[in-house]
């Protein structure tokens, strides 16, 4: 299967106890950018340059923390996404990747060692192509289930005009998702789909809460973590299957801000929309 979209796990240990800021996905996407750039130095200073999303999310470091320590004795997970074919060709292990087993990355000074990169298996991995999704939910008629549940598991929130809306309402999340699809895929989704979620798809319940990260630059930004079920309303199935379709798409592009340096991570709940369930347990929030 051709691979458009990627997400890696990475499982790190830190080779020494050492303390470290709360939230690191800035740290994280640097790591990446410049390993990246080792094999791909113009694929990585276009991503870094570019004004609109490059087709590359990162997390922050995850896992475990006393205070601001991190702790050799515990392992730590970061998550490294694309959504653009380029870049899920130089993120995928089976051609190089970014880091195998046993390699070494630093973080603010601080030094990890990679003990285990996943790309299935986890409910947070995983490979998809642009064709198998549209052929999956668009070309095959199906009635699929007229709710979806999206857990956000960083702080997600959405630019609107001047403004930061920590709130996921449907056209902001779906609407940020068909930009997203639209920049790198085959297929380009209608435009007025954010409209369409805006008066046919309702949150019908949701379980959030308001979480701080303190960027680079000294500010704070206010996202939501959490759950929410969307549903649509009526029986439009062209409109159900796109939101099935744009909910597996946000494993691998993020929703809203920042999403390259650690805010927006989302996935669809385990069990919906065809996921295998699996035992390891989120470890974003």
């Amino acid at each position: 299967m051709q691979t458009d979209m990627i997400s890696v796990v990475y499982e790190v240990r830190p080779e020494a106890r050492a303390a470290l800021p709360r939230w690191l996905g800035y740290a994280v996407y640097g790591a990446v950018l410049r390993r990246l750039g080792e094999p791909h130095p113009a694929l990585a200073a276009e991503i870094h340059d570019e004004d609109r999303p490059g087709g590359l999310t990162c997390s922050t470091l995850m896992g475990p923390r006393e205070g601001e320590a991190v702790d050799p004795g515990c392992r730590y997970r970061i998550r490294v996404t694309a959504y653009r074919a380029e870049v899920a060709r130089a993120l995928d292990p089976a051609t190089g990747g970014l880091w195998g087993e046993g390699e070494r990355l630093e973080l603010e000074g601080v030094g990890f060692r990679v003990e285990r990169v996943i790309v299935e298996g986890d409910p947070w991995a995983g490979r998809a192509s642009y064709a198998g999704l549209i052929e999956c939910y668009l070309a095959r008629p199906k009635a699929w289930p007229r709710q979806i549940t999206l857990r956000f598991a960083s702080p997600t929130a959405f630019r609107d005009g001047e403004r930061l809306n920590p709130l996921p309402v449907p056209e902001a999340v779906f609407g940020h998702l068909v930009e997203k699809w639209n920049r790198f895929g085959p297929v380009l989704l209608p435009a007025a789909l954010r409209e369409m979620a805006a008066a046919r798809v309702a949150v019908m319940r949701f379980d959030l809460s308001s979480r701080t990260v303190r960027v680079r630059s000294g500010g704070i930004r206010v996202g939501s973590i959490g759950t929410v079920t969307y549903g649509v309303l009526g029986g439009d199935r062209y409109l159900t299957a796109v939101m099935h379709l744009l909910g597996v798409f946000a494993r691998y592009a993020g929703v809203g801000v920042l999403t390259a340096m650690g805010m927006g991570q989302v996935r669809v709940e385990e069990g919906e929309t065809g996921i295998p369930s699996a035992g390891e347990p989120d470890n974003l929030a």
